[in-house]
């Protein structure tokens, strides 16, 4: 019976080894320090309390781009003909005939209180006929992008923040569906290594205190608590611009804006 226990004790050892060999590496029973650690998600804007505004304004205005703004771009296709076409006239520069310029990104810089960032933890992106769709959007830092391949043909995005790689990934599949955490803040641009023309972007406000022009260049911030705040607009192709501005109790404050392209 001895026998037996000791032949029971040593084939479990056996297993044991066996289970863990192979060159495989056990992180989950190192010490914390020793695991590679995750990155965190972008902290939301310093300071920022969520309250209940019950008198609260509004800041309406319109951007305007003036100097040496570019036309649209016209872009000649010779690659993926079937799908993309021949030729691709850009949008990342809109502008009316006044100067409005449309998807750009309004927000108060300065805000530390205000409500609650309800939207913004979800987003997707799609590239349907080496285009994607939609062109601008505004997401929480951390939120989740789920990038589409509409296409049925190679598409690889890649997701800039500033010089740095947030992701590169080959979507080779028509219906392919990716999703990825954007941990940034501010402006995330969205390019194809395949199809160069191809740019989009996802801006990662910190405050729920932002809106996107339209193409008329308006746009309005509501539920503003009483207060002196910056208020900024940023363009992926003309730059950034802002000004101060003060919001009386259940006013309304204007705030026109104007992006001097170089």
């Amino acid at each position: 019976m001895r026998k037996y226990a000791s032949f029971v004790a040593f084939a479990l050892v056996a297993v044991l080894v066996a289970c863990g060999g192979g060159g495989g590496e056990d992180t989950a029973s190192k010490p914390a320090a020793a695991r590679p650690a995750a990155k965190a998600p972008a902290a939301p804007a310093a300071g920022y309390q969520v309250m209940a505004v019950s008198d609260g304004g509004t800041i309406t205005g319109k951007v305007v781009a003036a100097g040496n703004v570019p036309p649209a771009e016209k872009v000649e296709i010779s690659k993926d003909t079937s799908v993309c076409g021949t030729e691709k006239v850009l949008e990342d520069i809109m502008v009316g005939a006044g100067g409005e310029l449309a998807r750009a990104v309004v927000w108060i810089e300065n805000i530390k209180s205000g409500k609650d960032f309800e939207n913004g933890s979800h987003g997707s992106v799609d590239q349907v006929e080496c285009h994607y769709v939609p062109q601008i959007q505004v997401l929480k830092p951390g939120a989740s992008l789920e990038v589409i391949n509409s296409d049925a043909i190679l598409h690889n995005i890649h997701a800039y923040d500033g010089d740095e790689t947030l992701f590169n990934i080959a979507q080779p599949i028509k219906g392919q569906k990716t999703s990825k955490e954007l941990n940034a803040s501010g402006p995330v641009h969205l390019k194809c290594d395949v199809h160069s023309w191809m740019s989009a972007w996802v801006f990662l406000a910190k405050t729920p205190y932002y809106a996107v022009t339209a193409d008329d260049g308006t746009f309005s911030i509501g539920d503003v608590p009483p207060g002196t705040y910056t208020v900024k607009v940023w363009h992926g192709k003309l730059g950034t611009s802002s000004m101060e501005v003060a919001v009386e109790a259940g006013g309304s404050a204007m705030a026109d804006l104007t992006i001097t392209a170089s």
